[in-house]
């Protein structure tokens, strides 16, 4: 029979990694772990900050950043509940041994890349929508639809004497729409800057759509 020096509990009290109880290596584990853990937040669209990248604020996207934060250790979420995070963590040094622990998760309002672009007014394409107007609204719609799905968004939409003006961030996704609705368009391209010394275009794409 084991004694564990730290509380002299015996091995049928409870289970032993090497000379130590469960319970005595659970305690030095919980003084390892940070109480507190900041989570960067959009402010605009309220996604979180994970691995450099900006995600949609899931309960499997914060047990990732507590997986990143808590490393070598392994996390699994239990549940969140006003700004607790409930986790069971696992030794990496002793395979089998856990421990369920709270942490606090503390928002840091920040601006994504995509929302401080928003703010700024940038685009990179413009689709030019012209023809009936009902049609016009259900391909603006789509377009809308298509570019966030795809990871781009409408910087702003302009309504015109005969159609709808749609300006996006991404003109390859925006051609790529354009593209997958087999839309004739008649393109053109204007110089708007330089970044790292290769020449940045606007796009704008011009549709007269079918009756």
């Amino acid at each position: 029979m084991k004694h564990c020096p730290i509380c002299n509990r015996t091995s049928e009290e409870a289970r032993f990694f090497g000379e130590f109880c469960e319970f005595c290596l659970g305690g030095k584990l919980r003084e390892k772990l940070a109480a507190e853990v900041d989570v960067e937040v959009c402010r605009d669209c309220g996604r979180v900050k994970v691995a450099g990248a900006f995600v949609p604020y899931t309960e499997s996207s914060l047990e990732r950043l507590l997986s990143i934060k808590f490393k070598p250790h392994t996390v699994k979420m239990i549940h969140i509940s006003n700004g607790i995070a409930r986790i069971s963590v696992g030794d990496e040094k002793h395979q089998g041994l856990s421990i369920d622990y709270n942490v606090h998760l503390k928002p840091r309002k920040v601006l994504c890349d995509d929302d401080a672009k928003k703010r700024a007014g940038y685009y990179e394409a413009v689709v030019q929508l012209r023809g009936e107007a009902g049609r016009v609204e259900r391909v603006a719609m789509s377009l809308s639809k298509y570019l966030e799905k795809n990871g781009a968004f409408v910087t702003k939409v302009e309504s015109k004497e005969h159609g709808i003006d749609v300006y996006t961030s991404d003109k390859k996704v925006a051609f790529a729409f354009i593209s997958s609705r087999h839309l004739k368009f008649k393109g053109s391209f204007e110089l708007h800057g330089e970044k790292r010394g290769r020449r940045l275009y606007r796009n704008t794409y011009f549709i007269t759509l079918p009756k």
